[in-house]
């Protein structure tokens, strides 16, 4: 076991070198509501071009739920009438592809009730979906669009649940019945960590007695446990876990931080090796408890950094706030900051006066035992030292292949200066037109590439993802790259291209029907037209190969076909119509 180097004393000598230089924050003049129990997400939601800031959290005994306006660094409390809640999780999306931010909420009211809402952003007025999801406490909702639909849908986990809701793009989410563990004080996030195409996922929590960390592969909408070599991820609760390129090989790596059974913190890093293996590192200095994390590249040199709260081990153990500087090969020197320390709260990474830094907000309990919230700006930008970050070049080379009933969208890898290009994400938009995002929300300005929330982009580092479960028409395509300190490049120009799902809808009156659906072992085809008719039955797979074909079957052996998804294709005198099977 490896571990993360820090490297204080020669971090300040060389990175510094003398006393007049700044160190790397300074607290913004910003009046914010300072909260306990919190948690905290940077968006634009009002399209104005700076982040706006949305909180949940105590205020004293009070539960609150509060919507910050940025106007060229001046906060303006909405007093947006939301659900105040507190001891859960926030996160900004596009739930209904109209391009206004929508907000994520979990948590619990002063009486204890717990909930989970998306508030619908209509014009900068906020009000409840009404999507009656299941609340949670001491959990986490996120999206994530797991069948490439185009529509966000929602991990979400806590108060004994693990689930994963379909969103349908008609206001409704469907529970998936994924096989989850159903988890207590947990966490959760998607990622593509084995660059398929598909979004995977992530769980922690308690369950069943134990602590439990486990990865999910998404193979086309059934989740898998992942076996991990060379050992399986500690068990964790009470913290987070996030993904990102840390070595800039192309591929996602894991940091997560937490508690084990015995309430011990720990802080690890696990390299993506690919094929399934991890190599763990750790750092016993940054094992902290009631932890959160966040990743962005604050000094531009193109490697991600993480930023770390929570409290120090032991009775009465202080708050504590880390910055660990990413110096390659896994390597993270801890970086001498003088910012307060926080738990029990939030921290994330943001640029909310658009100097091409990234800045820094924390709230939370402080050292002191009182709720605060700190924004604190990036000076590296007024140094010698530092070199203005630029944006990334546009992808070039953007083309379209077609499989069954799914576009798969291909790009060259963009150019960037500070960031190498295995490490950049990517960010795709589809519309029915150009520069619309109908289909596919980017969460960015199309016109201008300007980003509305600080992550990753859509498609991870992927150059190429699958869309499917739309209709046949006429679609453009466009992708821009974002770089390590999420700054983003320019769209590409729009590529149109036409989509002709396989099969043709079937007529009103047929009744064709398959079951079971998913299915093992024997696939019952049900037949409900004239018997003047022949019922013709291709089914091919993903590839479009042909799997069987036949007259009037009753019934289909696939047992010892593979795991995926299939299309059913019947043919009578009346028509055609299209089915799709899940094997399993």
């Amino acid at each position: 076991m490896k571990s993360i180097s820090i490297f204080l004393l020669l971090f300040l000598s060389c990175y510094f070198g003398t006393e007049a230089q700044q160190l790397p924050f300074s607290q913004a003049d910003a009046t914010l509501p300072a909260l306990a129990y919190s948690a905290c997400a940077w968006g634009d939601y009002d399209h104005d071009g700076d982040l706006d800031l949305a909180f949940t959290g105590a205020e004293g005994n009070n539960p609150v739920t509060r919507i910050l306006r940025n106007d060229n660094g001046i906060f303006t409390d909405l007093e947006a009438n939301v659900q105040g809640l507190h001891y859960g999780s926030v996160e900004w999306g596009d739930y209904d592809s109209d391009g206004d931010l929508d907000l994520l909420v979990t948590g619990i009211d002063s009486q204890g009730n717990p909930y989970t809402i998306i508030f619908k952003n209509t014009d900068g007025l906020f009000a409840d979906a009404g999507c009656n999801l299941p609340g949670v406490m001491d959990g986490q909702a996120s999206w994530g669009d797991y069948n490439n639909d185009g529509n966000p849908d929602i991990l979400l986990v806590g108060s004994s649940m693990g689930r994963i809701y379909r969103n349908d793009g008609n206001g409704q989410f469907i529970d998936i019945n994924a096989q989850l563990p159903n988890l207590e004080t947990a966490m959760c996030c998607w990622n593509d960590y084995n660059n398929d195409g598909k979004s995977d996922v992530l769980v922690c929590g308690y369950a069943e007695g134990t602590m439990v960390s486990k990865l999910y592969q998404n193979n086309h909408g059934i989740f898998s446990e992942v076996i991990i070599s060379p050992e399986p991820i500690v068990g964790l609760y009470g913290g987070q876990a996030k993904w990102a390129d840390l070595d800039n090989d192309g591929d996602q790596d894991l940091v997560i931080a937490g508690m084990d059974i015995n309430i011990e913190g720990y802080f690890l890093i696990y390299r993506n090796d690919g094929y399934d293996h991890f190599t763990r590192f750790s750092e016993s200095a940054a094992n902290l408890l009631n932890p959160s994390i966040d990743i962005g590249d604050f000094d531009q040199d193109g490697l991600p950094d993480i930023v770390l709260i929570g409290s120090i081990p032991g009775c009465g153990g202080p708050a504590v706030t880390m910055l660990l500087q990413n110096m390659e090969f896994m390597n993270f020197l801890e970086v001498s900051t003088l910012l307060p320390g926080y738990r029990m709260g939030g921290v994330t990474w943001g640029d909310y006066n658009n100097d091409g830094f990234t800045d820094l907000l924390l709230t939370g309990i402080d050292t002191f035992g009182a709720p605060n919230t700190g924004l604190y700006l990036n000076n590296l930008g007024d140094t010698t030292l530092i070199a203005l970050n630029t944006p990334p070049s546009p992808p070039q080379g953007l083309n379209v292949t077609m499989e069954a009933e799914k576009a798969i969208l291909h790009w060259n890898s963009a150019t960037d200066a500070q960031t190498p290009k295995n490490a950049m994400s990517y960010n795709i938009s589809i519309g029915t037109s150009p520069g619309s995002f109908d289909i596919f929300s980017p969460l960015s300005v199309p016109a201008t590439g300007l980003r509305k929330i600080t992550a990753p982009g859509n498609a991870s580092a992927d150059t190429s993802w699958i869309i499917s479960g739309i209709p046949g028409g006429t679609y453009y395509f466009s992708v821009q790259a974002i770089d390590n300190g999420f700054m983003p490049g320019s769209f590409s120009t729009p590529l149109m291209f036409d989509f002709t799902p396989m099969g043709i809808a079937a007529p009103e009156q047929s009744t064709f029907s398959i079951s079971p659906n998913p299915c093992q072992n024997r696939l019952m085809i049900h037949n409900g037209t004239s018997a003047t008719f022949d019922l013709n039955i291709l089914i091919v797979n993903e590839l479009g190969r042909t799997c069987y074909q036949g007259n009037n079957p009753k019934e289909i052996d696939i047992s010892s076909w593979s795991d995926g998804i299939y299309l059913v294709q019947s043919t009578t005198g009346k028509g055609t119509q299209s089915v799709k099977l899940i094997k399993n």
